[in-house]
């Protein structure tokens, strides 16, 4: 039996069970490929929401990692090899993501994986990664992600849960608001942005009101608006994504309150998704915030013509998987290895260098082999790295929607 005559169900249960390729009646050298150390293609996997709440950013976030991956194979790719790409799917559910990484891993001998927008999901698929000795470069924010001995594996390209926070109460207190409560999905992401908003909002004179939780998918949010708007906080975060914000913002238009809504740019932009969810009128005045290019970011730029979306666009989650390729290419070529023990160390001074910024990868590379430095200004952001593997230095946008456009009101810190 060959590998692609197997049911994708059969493998993904021997996957799960931790049965090896012989369990299924095949041999290694039928199912498993020659790893790239022989000179072949250097590979690299995606493991992206392609189905599943997280579904809205899953072919964002492939459509980013194929361009950056073309783009730096037509100038003639890594240590002389090109990259090539797996993407999976997990399906926004961990059981699924851990079976997925477990095949780009085994099946696919990918050194590196990329995406994970879940963070639940990439809770699962970490200590897989780290045993395995592969670079795992998620979005997924929750703090979890980068604590503990990771071995120096985990590369976080998103905020963090706590950083996050810390920028919405920023931006409720600059907007004037004395009391908030908050409104917040049960996911390990969505819950940890909570105390830090809690602690920096007390911090710079507010209240908190109220903090009440919801679940993925319920029927009806009206029990936990009525809960938390009837006491009229002049400011509500709610932590969340576009289908569960789309609903509570409806509901909240339907009944009339009008406390100031604050949410992430991916539940209340997500590329104008939002907007044709609800409508211009319940959509006015809805504040978003997201560490994303806020200015003349050249990076971001780039990625915006290699993926063909019009200047001025507003993505999130596809500039961070860019980045991604883009770090791991230049990490690649700096350590002259595609083993993850060799070029996660060279990570850090891609991004943390005193070089000249340098916008376009292939530029970096070229700048690698010519022996001068520089270091990689983000799409997202011109982060830099902590050394547990957390972004620093990332600037917040401050959106507001009106006449059902997104519009730049400001930045604000996460300190």
């Amino acid at each position: 039996m060959s590998f692609s005559t197997l049911g994708r169900r059969t493998f993904l249960a021997a996957s799960l069970l931790g049965l090896g390729v012989g369990a299924l009646g095949l041999s290694p050298l039928t199912a498993i490929p020659a790893h790239a150390a022989d000179g072949g293609p250097i590979r690299i996997g995606l493991l992206a929401p392609l189905t599943g709440t997280g579904g809205p950013y899953g072919k964002e976030e492939e459509v980013a990692a194929r361009a950056a991956v073309d783009h730096i194979n037509a100038a003639g790719g890594v240590l002389g090899r090109k990259l090539e790409l797996f993407v999976a799917d997990d399906e926004t559910a961990p059981t699924a993501g851990v079976a997925a990484a477990r095949k780009l891993i085994d099946v696919d001998g990918v050194s590196a994986i990329t995406g994970v927008w879940s963070s639940a999901v990439a809770l699962a698929v970490r200590p897989l990664a780290i045993e395995k000795g592969v670079a795992l470069l998620p979005n997924g924010s929750a703090d979890e992600l980068t604590e503990g001995d990771t071995k120096g594996l985990v590369w976080r390209f998103q905020t963090n849960g706590k950083d996050w926070g810390r920028a919405f109460a920023n931006a409720a207190l600059k907007d004037g608001a004395k009391t908030a409560s908050i409104l917040v999905l049960q996911t390990p992401f969505t819950l940890s942005t909570v105390k830090p908003f809690e602690e920096a909002f007390k911090a710079g004179g507010g209240e908190i009101l109220d903090v009440v939780y919801f679940n993925p998918n319920q029927p009806s949010y009206r029990a936990e608006v009525e809960k938390v708007f009837s006491k009229n906080p002049q400011a509500v975060f709610v932590p969340s994504y576009i289908p569960e914000f789309s609903a509570i913002a409806k509901e909240v238009y339907r009944s009339g309150f009008d406390s100031k809504l604050y949410t992430f740019s991916h539940a209340a932009d997500s590329d104008g998704k939002f907007v044709k969810n609800v409508g211009k009128q319940v959509a006015e005045g809805i504040n978003h915030v997201q560490a994303v290019p806020v200015g003349n970011n050249g990076t971001y730029q780039l990625y915006l013509k290699l993926t063909n979306q019009k200047p001025g666009t507003l993505v999130a989650f596809g500039a961070n998987v860019f980045d991604e390729i883009n770090v791991l290419a230049l990490a690649i070529e700096k350590a002259g290895s595609d083993k993850a023990a060799a070029f996660t160390k060279a990570i850090p001074g891609i991004v943390n260098s005193d070089g000249p910024a340098v916008t376009d990868p292939v530029e970096g590379l070229k700048l690698i082999r010519e022996g001068k430095p520089f270091r990689y200004a983000g799409a997202t952001s011109d982060f830099r790295f902590a050394p547990n593997g957390d972004q620093t230095d990332l600037d917040y946008g401050h959106f507001r929607v009106t006449d059902g456009t997104s519009k730049l009101v400001g930045t604000t810190p996460s300190k």
